[in-house]
């Protein structure tokens, strides 16, 4: 997916990392309004985007899971691996940074940073750069394949953020024992997710609501705040155990 630069004013930029903005979402909705007309611009819809090789997604990625296929593949060959694995999707997911799902594991405690250096201990690179295209693996198929199966579930046009966690919680190998030890599982469970992805589908379908992602996140926030209390209510338990 090509990068474009936006360049804004300091203070501007300060508020916008302040708010943790989509940047990339809101240009793009921008921009597809600005050449089609305010229909082209949902969130939701699968991405015009070519889909690596030997990847079908039904339903077909959205933006923000398109990039993060694109950046695994890449990921992959910087690391020198022949096939991508689920930790490259989970590191390119952490990477993509502007999904709903990621803004709510941090604002749930569990920062970024954090995920990045369990999985830099539990995944280190297997060579140089490889100049091969790399190829799915039996358990990247599996995550996406789990992925798509919730999305289905959930009656969605598109294989979101919240679907793409979702298979990579399930997995059984590196990926989702990160995400694990880190305690995102504890909290971020499958009916979280529902939750969340069926919460940001009734806020698109509300009249005159701005789809963006940051009025999206205040008609979240008291499942956030729900959320927040189950988290710090298993961390003392684990405190106590």
């Amino acid at each position: 997916m090509p990068k474009v630069n936006v360049y804004l004013p300091d203070a501007l930029a300060d508020r916008v990392r302040e708010a943790r903005l989509p940047i990339s979402r809101i240009c793009q909705t921008a921009l597809t309004q600005a050449l089609d007309g305010s229909q082209g611009a949902a969130h939701d819809t699968p991405a015009a985007v070519e889909q690596p090789a030997g990847i079908t997604l039904d339903p077909p990625a959205n933006h923000h899971v398109a990039a993060i296929l694109h950046q695994a593949w890449e990921t992959a060959t910087a690391r020198g691996s022949a096939t991508v694995e689920p930790t490259h999707l989970l590191r390119a997911f952490l990477n993509e940074g502007e999904s709903l799902v990621l803004n709510t594991i941090e604002l749930l405690g569990f920062r970024t940073a954090t995920i990045q250096a369990a999985l830099e201990q539990a995944d280190r690179p297997t060579g140089p750069p490889s100049s091969a295209e790399p190829i799915a693996s039996t358990g990247t198929h599996a995550v996406l394949s789990a992925a798509a199966a919730q999305a289905t579930a959930h009656s969605s046009t598109a294989t979101t953020g919240s679907h793409l966690l979702h298979g990579l919680i399930a997995d059984q190998g590196t990926a989702g024992q990160v995400l694990r030890i880190t305690g995102v599982t504890e909290v971020i469970t499958p009916a979280v997710l529902s939750a969340l992805y069926y919460g940001v589908a009734f806020g698109r379908m509300v009249p005159d609501r701005d789809t963006d992602t940051a009025v999206l996140r205040v008609m979240m926030h008291d499942v956030l705040d729900r959320l927040d209390r189950m988290g710090k209510l298993l961390a003392t338990e684990r405190r106590d155990a």
